[in-house]
């Protein structure tokens, strides 16, 4: 809750991993008792499973789901309903696994983004007590905590593989968590500590606070979980004789009591308040007010949601047919909002065309298409057919590139010009400069591939005669490695050799290279305030970032590509960033109509008329006519 709410705890998220350490410790232990006793039931595992989980959160999911009506544009209240429906049967991990993406909402405005730990458990639920009973059934505890332990092994081992192959599948999905989990099981048939061990409390202790501070989400899970996970089974462990430690932490208690709710609840208040706050982080006493009330729902919470429904009220069927019903009547409310692409008729109409991240996205490509020199693989192309074309022009860069393509077609809509829209790639990577995705291992070999491929392209056909590069430059410096050809220490210099080494391989009489700067970047989505006449529940809007913040990360790349103009014929610089923030706070809105779709992308679905006069304004239109034209 603290690292979740600005505390300077780096590695906070790792309480996760110490939940899942105690939490196959308890269930294992209670699990092992009932088998060894013969008293061992799936079905009244379930009943307890049922009671103790699933009363208090339908209730946080349904609260949430109405609070996000209130709140919520409709592409995000959509989100939000799926997630609650996948959710509501403990697969929600499946859903934030491929919903937390670069063009997804940013993961910390997700409302139940949480739960995702909570999916791991119920499948941990799920697989766990067939799987024990095969185990311990009828086998000595030495012979149990071998299989279990060898599950430990085998499954760290997999895990590490899997973080260098699928890093998000590694956090997210239960597989790889698997041995976290086996870790407090394995403890359950182990004997327990003798009294001079006893001090092993504190040095676990010691581990989970210093993966507090040291661990980096960058390299987690992987080794750096054995940290909290080695902590927090050390502290669990039974032992013959507790030490002062383990009586202090009976003091947390309270706490104990209320942990799930207040697991439950914590997040939802906090994103919640953030979209009312417009997207804005609250201020000290705004986070202390939330912690308050987190704790004080999630004590009303305990006392009258779970203490009700932990007493036994019904056999262990009905008791499970109950809470599967229950679940679904969430499941199908949630369900609903999904299918109704989140109740658009909520919001003005006015705001419907910024209604969610998908719309503001929309660019109806003319047409895909295929070449031979890039491998087969379907590109957008519009404009005049490029077989036919009299002039050709490539468009080659990442989603910055895929956000201008747009403005290109409409200020050149009645030319005779023929465009392709390639990569997913920035040009600049993949020669003597690289980017090494931790997210994306495959990363660096796809850019590597897609230079090649343009650069055979570039060099095969002459009739292309104007090559666009477009990118998120501010970014690169700090995302960029070099090879040993490149000699200088700064980064900015790494991005501009990239550049002028592809500029001069494919450069050829009578072709033009236009790079175009980024836009304005944005420490804070100004979407938000876009939606002060929406019909939601939102706070007025606070000034969103001047000139001068604005202009921070885009002005050392915008230096490196004036600096390639002024050094090469042929090449020609746009820097929208300089007219956009010609004034104290930057253009976010032309012609009423809001420019941006997040912190650092243009909107897609601009009218034609406003990319036009956007087009104009940045000094594209006029790069463009300057290009060398179609011959006649």
């Amino acid at each position: 809750m603290a690292f979740h709410y600005g505390v300077a705890l780096p590695g906070g998220f790792t309480g996760v991993d110490v939940f899942f350490v105690i939490s196959g410790f308890l269930i294992t232990q209670q699990l092992a008792a009932e088998i060894a006793a013969g008293s061992f039931s799936i079905l009244g595992f379930y009943d307890r499973r049922v009671r103790r989980i699933v009363p208090a959160l339908l209730v946080m999911l349904t609260v949430t789901l109405f609070a996000g009506k209130l709140l919520l544009m409709p592409g995000d209240y959509k989100a939000l309903g799926m997630s609650a429906a996948t959710s509501a049967f403990g697969i929600s991990n499946f859903f934030f696994l491929n919903h937390t993406g670069y063009f997804d909402r940013s993961a910390d405005l997700m409302p139940l983004l949480h739960t995702w730990s909570l999916a791991v458990e119920e499948q941990f639920y799920v697989v766990w007590p067939p799987l024990l009973l095969l185990m311990a059934a009828g086998r000595r505890r030495i012979d149990t905590a071998a299989i279990i332990g060898a599950i430990v092994i085998v499954g760290f081992g997999a895990s590490l593989v899997w973080l260098d192959v699928d890093p998000k599948a590694a956090f997210f999905m239960a597989a790889p968590r698997a041995w976290e989990l086996a870790i407090g099981a394995l403890l359950v048939f182990l004997p327990p500590l003798p009294r001079r061990l006893a001090g092993a409390s504190v040095v676990g202790l010691l581990l989970v606070i210093v993966g507090f501070f040291q661990i980096r989400a960058s390299s987690f899970p992987g080794f750096a979980a054995l940290l909290p996970c080695i902590g927090a089974a050390l502290v669990v462990w039974p032992k013959q004789q507790p030490a002062g430690v383990d009586r202090w932490l009976g003091f947390l208690s309270p706490i104990g009591l209320i942990s799930y709710s207040l697991y439950l609840w914590h997040w939802p208040i906090w994103v919640l308040f953030r979209i009312y706050n417009n997207g804005g982080e609250p201020r000290v006493r705004e986070a202390v007010a939330l912690a308050a009330a987190s704790m004080i729902i999630a004590f009303l919470s305990w006392r009258f949601v779970e203490r009700p429904f932990r007493k036994r009220l019904l056999p262990s069927a009905q008791t499970v047919r109950a809470g599967l019903l229950a679940c679904l009547v969430v499941y199908c409310g949630a369900l609903y909002i999904e299918s109704a692409d989140g109740l658009p008729a909520r919001i003005s109409a006015k705001a419907y065309s910024m209604r969610s991240l998908d719309a503001m996205w929309e660019w109806p490509c003319p047409r895909y298409g295929q070449l031979r020199e890039l491998q087969q693989s379907a590109y957008c192309f519009f404009g005049k057919p490029w077989t036919e074309a009299k002039r050709k022009a490539l468009i080659w860069g990442d989603s910055h590139a895929q956000h201008f393509a747009p403005i290109v077609e409409a200020a050149t809509k009645d030319q005779q010009d023929a465009f392709l829209l390639y990569g997913s790639c920035p040009a600049v990577w993949g020669g003597h400069v690289a980017r090494n995705d931790p997210l994306d291992p495959g990363y660096a070999g796809l850019c590597r591939l897609q230079r090649e491929n343009a650069i055979k392209l570039l060099t095969d056909d002459p009739e292309i005669k104007l090559v666009i590069l477009a990118s998120a430059w501010p970014y690169f410096p700090g995302l960029a490695s070099k090879d040993n050809t490149i000699s200088s220490n700064d980064p900015v210099d790494w991005i501009e050799a990239g550049l002028t080494d592809l500029i001069d391989s494919t450069s050829l009489p009578g072709r033009t290279f236009i790079i175009v700067g980024s836009v304005p970047q944005f420490g804070t989505d100004p979407t938000s305030c876009a939606f002060a006449d929406s019909n939601l529940l939102r706070a007025p809007c606070r000034p969103i970032q001047d000139r001068s913040k604005a202009l921070e990360g885009t002005k050392r790349t915008d230096r490196m590509i004036l600096k390639i103009s002024s050094e090469r014929r042929g090449v020609r610089a746009v820097i929208p960033s300089a007219p956009l923030c010609a004034d104290a706070i930057c253009t976010k809105s032309l012609d009423g109509e809001f420019l941006y779709r997040d912190a650092g992308h243009l909107r897609r679905n601009l009218p034609d008329a406003t990319k036009r006069h956007l087009a104009d304004i940045i000094g594209l239109t006029s790069a463009l006519a300057e290009a060398p034209a179609a011959p006649d």
